[in-house]
């Protein structure tokens, strides 16, 4: 008997995989509104902290920021030092991110109103 040997995904194309499969999901949507959210609410806020705060990997948290970044819903408003001495930027939501994250909240209302 001959059994034909499959070839399995590499890791860069299970990477991708799984990339496409969050971006096509909403994930990324989710994950950037929940940075949003919590810029809203925390002020201030260095790319460690808001993976502290949302118990998300520093890399997806840099992803998001970055893209909240390019889209113009949040900025670097300064530095603070990090206990080792590393400087680390601090964002900020800024007014069109702000308005952007009334619209997600104002959706998310009316579609738990329309799921009662």
């Amino acid at each position: 008997m001959s059994t034909a040997a499959q070839f399995q995904p590499s890791g860069n194309a299970v990477k991708e995989a799984a990339f496409h499969e969050h971006r096509r999901s909403g994930g990324m949507a989710r994950t950037r509104a929940a940075v949003l959210d919590r810029l809203a609410k925390s002020g201030l806020a260095t790319r460690n902290d808001l993976s502290d705060a949302l118990g998300m990997p520093l890399p997806s948290v840099c992803g998001r920021c970055r893209e909240l970044y390019d889209m113009g819903y949040i900025e670097p408003v300064g530095t603070v030092r990090a206990d080792g001495g590393h400087a680390r930027q601090q964002l900020d939501l800024t007014a069109e991110g702000a308005a952007v994250l009334a619209q997600i909240a104002q959706a998310a209302k009316q579609e738990a109103g329309h799921a009662e």
